[in-house]
């Protein structure tokens, strides 16, 4: 690996975490530049995996305090995620490479669609919030569905976790980014255990992501918040669906 891609990882890595911090969907910009500097799409998925896992972790760790009372819930949850990301992990390296070449674009539209509707989903968990909490079983349909997914492929993982957990419980939005903070940490655990073990992944470049992603995301934190969200967001859309044609193309 050259200046030039470990320029553009930086690159990335600050521009990714710094999205995750304001919007989301920091996964759509170092998934593709990890193609872009030559890792094959397969190894470039379980390497964004395991060098998004710290950050995960991270965050977690620091909304730890909105975990109160939620205990026994949390700890019901563990044997559901990571359930979960042991079958979307053990899919992702089942999967033939040409396989997931096809289905990788379709894969990041389906990020960018979630990315565009997010706002219209921010809006339906604020009106559930404070409801009736659905039965128990359905929230952990939702969480082990969302931890299958992004085990096998990350982007847009908080927004569906942070979907289905506001349908399932009656709690505060903050209680609720807490949860799935949990649930997102647990998914990085999997996928740094099983990817790094038994995947073949770019121990360069998660070097480079790795701290790239959490000075990004202290950025995204103190200084990106003061960008209007609306604006990011429609370029975030905007490229990912430029991006999900020129995969495609590239695929047919």
């Amino acid at each position: 690996m050259n200046l030039l891609q470990v320029s553009a990882l930086l690159l990335a890595g600050l521009l990714g975490g710094g999205l995750n911090a304001v919007a989301g969907g920091g996964s759509l910009i170092t998934y593709p530049t990890l193609m872009a500097v030559g890792v094959p799409p397969l190894y470039a998925n379980a390497t964004n995996g395991i060098a998004v896992a710290p950050a995960y972790a991270a965050a977690a760790f620091g909304s730890r305090e909105n975990l109160r009372g939620q205990r026994r819930r949390a700890l019901s949850l563990i044997p559901t995620a990571m359930v979960a990301s042991v079958c979307g992990a053990l899919l992702l390296l089942n999967t033939p490479h040409s396989v997931f070449e096809a289905i990788v674009p379709f894969l990041v539209l389906a990020a960018t669609l979630l990315m565009a509707v997010g706002p219209w989903i921010n809006r339906k968990v604020t009106g559930r919030n404070g409801g009736r909490a659905l039965h128990p079983a359905a929230l952990h349909v939702g969480v082990f569905a969302g931890c299958l997914y992004g085990s096998y492929f990350n982007a847009a993982l908080g927004l569906i976790l942070m979907a289905v957990i506001a349908m399932s419980v009656s709690e505060k939005l903050v209680r609720i980014g807490a949860l799935k903070n949990f649930c997102t940490m647990l998914v990085g655990v999997v996928t740094c255990v099983v990817y790094g073990i038994w995947a073949e992944v770019d121990w360069l470049a998660i070097g480079v992501l790795v701290p790239a992603t959490f000075i990004g995301g202290y950025l995204g934190a103190r200084v990106f918040q003061k960008i209007p969200e609306r604006p990011l967001r429609i370029a975030i859309v905007v490229y990912g669906l430029i991006l999900s044609a020129i995969l495609l193309v590239r695929s047919f």
